[in-house]
């Protein structure tokens, strides 16, 4: 008796693994990541207003940027530290504004960092200290650091490392470019500005972005990755900020917040509605195959 032929089987096989495979990857992607808390969102460029942070100088030793200029890194460092509840007191005398300040926004954090050794010389520069110093942020969170090998995305290593940060609840802030260099000129091509990574929706992520073009606003831009306010930013640094996450219920700075809603979940409709046909479809081959 002449054997029946396995190759029509080993096709539908295929063909149902590759069903499976689709099926469970739209399903991801529908389903997303978010953060379990809003994370505060403030803005660099915030200048005009009460107790605008913005005209503050960065740094410290006679450090020639501006705030609103070069603050990013401290502005999302500030949205992070104020995301775990982490508050800190500075005197009139050290305060940009002449009064003492406890709480947690860019303004404070900078003020607290000049007084508390927190910038260093940058490489590069004449004088003044105006870099961070990773080691001098206010106690409660613990950092990590990676390199994201890859000039046109996210390599798949970065990717696993972020993905799981988030789902765990930190948040991470990143070092971006967009383009050839920053700003379109000059001779840095990486780290141009800093963000904070909240969430992921389909093939790209969520991010509060520290520049905001309106100066009377001192919240950041709610965005995503590939539309940034300077562009379509690609990481090469990041840092995930692990901390104490906040009880649902407790004590959270005082400012105004967009509903975890809009923080770092995507619309799942579409993408769940094809992920579920394919799912069924490839159940449907599997009786099919089964049967015969």
């Amino acid at each position: 008796m002449k054997e029946p032929s396995l190759k029509p089987r080993l096709v539908i096989g295929l063909f149902l693994l590759l069903l499976l495979s689709i099926g469970a990857g739209l399903s991801a992607r529908a389903t997303g990541i978010s953060l379990p808390h809003p994370v505060p969102s403030f803005s660099q460029n915030y200048t005009l207003g009460p107790d605008a942070w913005g005209n503050a100088t960065l740094g410290s030793d006679g450090c020639p940027d501006s705030f609103r200029v070069s603050g990013c890194l401290v502005t999302a460092f500030a949205s992070v530290l104020a995301y775990y509840g982490i508050e800190v007191s500075v005197p009139a005398a050290q305060s940009f504004t002449g009064r003492p300040a406890t709480g947690m926004d860019p303004g404070i954090l900078n003020d607290w960092l000049r007084a508390h050794g927190g910038f260093g010389r940058c490489g590069g520069d004449a004088y003044g200290s105006c870099c961070l110093e990773w080691s001098r942020l206010p106690a409660g969170i613990e950092l990590s650091f990676y390199t994201n090998r890859s000039d046109v995305g996210l390599n798949p290593v970065a990717e696993v490392v972020i993905d799981h940060a988030l789902r765990q609840g930190y948040p991470i802030v990143a070092g971006v470019h967009w383009g050839a260099s920053c700003n379109g000129s000059g001779k840095q091509t990486e780290d141009c500005h800093w963000i904070v990574l909240t969430g992921k929706a389909g093939d790209t992520y969520t991010i509060l972005d520290p520049y905001n073009p309106d100066p009377t606003s001192p919240r950041g831009v709610k965005t995503t990755l590939d539309d940034g306010t300077r562009g379509s930013y690609i990481i090469d640094r990041f840092v995930v900020v692990t901390g104490t996450i906040p009880a649902e219920g407790g004590a959270t700075p005082k400012i105004d917040h967009v509903p975890a809603s809009e923080e770092g979940t995507s619309s799942p409709s579409l993408l769940d509605s094809i992920a579920v046909l394919v799912l069924l479809l490839a159940a449907l081959t599997a009786i099919v195959f089964a049967t015969r």
